[in-house]
Order: C-alpha cells, then structure tokens, then sequence
C-alpha cells in the first residue's frame, strides 16, 4: 500500500432493534468506537451509519461504490449486527445477504476498486448452534481448553468469491469484496446469539481485531497473520455462565499479502 490515503471505511453499527422484536445489541458502541479510531489511525476515511434498516445498509453500499477510489489502495467494511447464515439483520428485521453487501464493490460495479483488496469484518452470529470447548489430551497445546473446530479446514461449500482485475488470465473474482472476510461465526456449528465478552467491553473477535492490528501493524505483520493471532485470541475466551466458545474464520482470495504502512502516529488508547 502506497497511495496518500489507505481507503475508505464503512461501519455499520446495528444496536437498536426493537422494531423488529430482536435483543438490542448492548455493547456494540464500543466496538464501533475501538474501529473508528483504530482505522482512522491506519489511514482510512471512516464513516459510521447508525442503527441502519436492510435497505440503508444496501443503499450505504451503494454510496461507499459510487465514490472514486483511484487514489486509494483498498476499501473496508465493517458489519455490527444480528445475522443469519449467509447474512445479516438490519434494525428493521429485515435480511441483507452478505454477497449482495460485497457485490457493490465489485470490478464489474466498482472500476476503480479492480485489483484492490476489499475487506470485510462481519460481527454476526452465522448459524443456529452452540459452540463448545472440547478437553485436549495431555501431548496436546498447554491451554486445557480449546476451541472446538480450529486447525482445520473451513467449512464444505464455503467459498467467498471476491473481486480483481478483468485481465485475460486472471480470474475476475479476486483480491476483493472478502479478501479478509471475516465473519464472527461462520457457516457451521455457532452460537445461538452473539457471545460477547459483556456489555462494557464489547465483542471478543471485534476488540481482539483492534487490538491486533495496533499492536501488529507496526511490527509489519500482514493482515492474515495478523486474523491469525484473533482467532488464537478469540478461540480462547468463553463465556463466563456458559460453556459456549466462538471462532472467527478468515475466507480469502487475496493473491498477495496486505500489509497496513506502519502510521506516523501514536496508536489510540483501546
């Protein structure tokens, strides 16, 4: 990344739901806090849309393509809300499929993002059931209790296809709209409702992100190292009334490793 901007950053913060009869999401405005400032510090143009139906989360897409990114070298995007497989609620109740939110910034919809990394960060329960530690053998990680489902593969049918240059050869899919997709919980065995560390802190995979990318980006670590080191992070943590656990789970199409430039500035306080 050289360009004189990183890119711009959309955060959609769903908290109150109560039109559409689901829990508002207590807590989620400390994520949307810890993202504004940890992506304003890497370099990024961050607006937040607040408590945003179905159809402004469409239409916020719509607008975030509609913009020249010519002179930027990505674009981001971050979802805070109630989801279901393959989506995500807005406060109306209604649903947004995550394809539909990443084909806005497509090479075909949006030239000026072609061969530019298109990342999405999604904080929403993906499934319907719960995630549970397992005990390790002896000869296994010193931790006692590990997540269930890490180390291995993602899940069958999970394909993100993502969006890149339209040369001949190079597949139109890539580099894009979830190079570093990353949902909170994923297509698979999930948590019933969004764990979270509690309501003072946030979410565990939202505030292990942040946290990361301060403490990573300036030691240059690339951006799927850096995923890497939140789920170690997120696969550890469990809900203190429950035995329910989470894991989030990179998909990509990247075809070169991202590196954030290391900012000039102090790193905000988290």
């Amino acid at each position: 990344m050289s360009g004189p901007l990183r890119g711009f950053c959309l955060i959609v913060n769903n908290f109150d739901f109560s039109s559409a009869k689901l829990s508002n999401r207590t807590g989620t405005d400390i994520d949307a806090g810890s993202l504004r400032r940890v992506f304003t510090w890497l370099g990024f143009q961050v607006e937040v849309v607040q408590d945003a139906t179905s159809a402004k989360m469409l239409s916020s897409m719509e607008k975030l393509a509609s913009r020249d990114h010519s002179g930027m070298d990505c674009v981001a995007c971050v979802v805070l809300s109630h989801g279901l497989e393959g989506g995500v609620y807005g406060v109306d109740g209604g649903v947004v499929l995550l394809e539909k939110l990443k084909w806005y910034v497509n090479g075909e919809q949006c030239r000026s993002l072609i061969g530019k990394p298109k990342l999405f960060f999604i904080q929403a329960c993906q499934g319907t059931e719960e995630e549970k530690a397992v005990l390790v053998p002896a000869d296994g990680p010193v931790n006692p209790e590990v997540h269930a489902q890490t180390d291995g593969p993602s899940s069958p049918g999970v394909h993100t296809q993502t969006d890149g240059p339209s040369s001949p050869g190079v597949h139109t899919q890539t580099d894009g709209p979830s190079s570093t997709g990353v949902n909170s919980q994923t297509d698979g065995p999930s948590s019933t409702g969004e764990i979270r560390s509690d309501t003072k802190n946030g979410a565990w995979f939202i505030q292990s992100l942040c946290e990361n990318l301060v403490l990573l980006v300036p030691r240059n670590k690339d951006l799927l190292s850096i995923l890497t080191e939140v789920n170690n992070d997120v696969s550890k943590k469990s809900d203190p009334n429950s035995s329910m656990r989470q894991m989030p789970q990179p998909i990509h199409t990247l075809r070169k490793s991202v590196f954030f430039p290391v900012p000039e500035e102090l790193p905000p306080s988290l």
